[in-house]
């Protein structure tokens, strides 16, 4: 049985500000997050994960270098496009509370009815187009990697709603389960045709 790893990037200066951050912007991360995907990789480090996937963002990249840096073991590493947040277009920098008013039919199908939200006319990306690449990374981990455990470093939405895709669930399900706190881990079992759930948004190693 094959292990996959999730864990979300660390808190940002953006986050902090309660900023939507997505697919196309950046934002450093704060010095509790460095701290705390140290302590991510201490718990990850005896978990013989061998293969590391990253988002090219830089709060995943670096992220990802403060966990693996705790890691005794030989590991690979590999940025992967697809694993970018969702694509929120014209939102992406605004503050969430300026977009929620500007926007509200729009935003609560965003954060509550994945299967309404229609961005088309903010330039934004659907969740199906999201899941889509999610999935597509994820597959071709396990394909080119199908022996070692693997890590994914992420985002929150991004994650979230592929994880959900891959156990089976449909568009409407994508935000009905909690969302993923910031260097949180999350863990699927693969047995090479199905996809278990073991963990979601686990913080106990923070």
């Amino acid at each position: 049985m094959q292990r996959l790893f999730f864990v979300r990037h660390g808190k940002t200066e953006l986050n902090l500000g309660k900023y939507i951050q997505g697919g196309e912007i950046d934002s450093p991360l704060l010095e509790q997050s460095l701290i705390d995907a140290g302590k991510t990789g201490r718990y990850l480090n005896n978990k013989h994960i061998q293969h590391v996937i990253v988002s090219p963002q830089e709060r995943a990249v670096k992220t990802a270098e403060e966990i693996t840096k705790e890691f005794t073991s030989p590991y690979t590493v590999d940025i992967a496009e697809g694993f970018k947040e969702m694509f929120y277009g014209d939102w992406e920098g605004q503050l969430i509370a300026d977009v929620e008013k500007r926007y509200p039919t729009l935003f609560k199908y965003l954060t509550h009815h994945p299967e309404l939200y229609d961005p088309k006319n903010i330039k934004g990306e659907t969740y199906e187009e999201l899941t889509s690449r999610g999935r597509q990374t994820i597959m071709d981990a396990v394909s080119q990697y199908p022996e070692g455990d693997i890590l994914f470093v992420g985002h929150s939405i991004l994650i979230m709603c592929t994880v959900l895709s891959l156990l089976g669930k449909g568009v409407e399900e994508y935000r009905s389960y909690p969302s993923l706190d910031n260097t949180s881990i999350t863990v699927l079992n693969y047995d090479g045709h199905h996809f278990t759930l073991e963990k979601w948004n686990g913080t106990e190693h923070l």
